[in-house]
């Protein structure tokens, strides 16, 4: 089987590493070779040569670009489609309000909304990154799946994981609070401001760490900025005592698929968070980790990791198990090998056509 990968950003864009790339290898181990095409800002005779991979394929695999209504027949061909998202595209974004203001971020999620309309009603089946986007998805789809982001498990062996939690002993009434995140995201991060100054001056020497290609100024916040690259972003994160994840309760963040809370569970960390998207179904409370909605909840939430070592190891130890039983690149990529095979089979005669 030949596969078409039309990949809305390269190997330094997060969704196409994670939810494409990385499974290449165990895909070709199933069959599927996979041939790649990254479909932003290119030139006419780029679009060309897409035209004509699209043709030679069995089947397309379009992850988040949003192509026009027009461009899907001429560009991607007659070839079973399948639509991979993991963000809510519908929505509209914090990012193009600040830039565009209300008024034209609005036309620009609408326009997105059209365009992914079309998409999905081209494609065989629809991939979404947790169930708030499967459920849109399915207004339009016949064949929607729920396939989380993989985390490559690789980087944190079982070693490095007891000289953490060592090292996380050593150094009780100095914690190291985490964020690992890009750009967009930092605007979450004004909510733990003050959480944030209440519990690290508690602790003689506590820093809030970022891990981003950007950093944000929070007033009175001990900081550590650590610049992300694949290669210091795992053993950043097994420097950390506890991972956050903020985000506000809005239709955009609703579609926010969790991969930073994986992250801090692969690291073997507890987690304090939003109940917000599918933050919900990647923590258990009093589990792994607990919610937080108000400035107190935050800070409640970091007090009893930080003064129990003995709940936060435990804690860390059940969301290490959880991704690897769930969330482990071998299991998600098993099962996205298993979606793609499955797209090749013919729709079921008389079913439901959206289109």
């Amino acid at each position: 089987m030949l596969l078409l990968c039309v990949l809305n950003g390269g190997p330094d864009h997060p969704s196409s590493r994670l939810r494409v790339l990385q499974h290449l290898a165990l895909l070709k181990e199933r069959g599927i070779d996979a041939d790649v095409f990254v479909a932003k800002r290119r030139r006419a005779s780029d679009l060309a040569d897409l035209a004509r991979k699209a043709r030679r394929a069995d089947l397309v695999l379009v992850q988040k670009k949003l192509f026009a209504r027009w461009k899907l027949a001429l560009l991607l061909g007659p070839a079973p489609l399948v639509f991979d998202f993991d963000d809510a595209v519908f929505a509209i974004s914090p990012d193009d309000r600040e830039r565009f203001g209300d008024e034209r971020a609005a036309r620009r999620a609408a326009s997105r909304r059209g365009r992914r309309a079309a998409v999905v009603r081209r494609s065989r089946g629809v991939v979404a990154g947790d169930r708030c986007l499967a459920d849109h998805a399915a207004r339009l789809a016949r064949d929607v799946a729920v396939l989380p982001t993989a985390v490559d498990l690789r980087p944190f062996p079982e070693p490095a994981l007891a000289r953490a939690r060592a090292a996380r002993g050593a150094r009780a009434g100095s914690p190291r609070i985490g964020w690992v995140g890009s750009r967009p995201s930092l605007r979450y991060l004004q909510a733990l401001a003050e959480p944030l100054r209440r519990v690290l001056q508690e602790s003689a020497g506590g820093t809030f760490v970022q891990i981003c290609n950007e950093f944000v100024d929070l007033p009175g916040v001990p900081t550590e900025r650590i610049a992300w690259s694949a290669a210091v972003e795992a053993p950043a994160l097994l420097d950390l005592d506890v991972g956050v994840m903020p985000l506000d309760d809005t239709p955009f963040s609703q579609g926010k698929c969790g991969l930073k809370i994986l992250m801090y569970q692969a690291a073997g960390l507890p987690v304090v968070c939003s109940p917000v998207g599918a933050n919900r179904d990647l923590v258990q409370e009093n589990e792994t980790g607990f919610f937080a909605r108000t400035a107190d909840e935050w800070v409640s939430g970091l007090r009893r990791v930080l003064s129990d070592p003995d709940l936060a190891r435990r804690m860390g130890e059940r969301g290490r198990a959880g991704v690897e039983q769930n969330y482990g690149a071998p299991v998600v990529g098993s099962r996205l090998a298993d979606l793609l095979l499955g797209a090749l089979e013919p729709p079921p005669a008389g079913g439901p056509d959206p289109r």
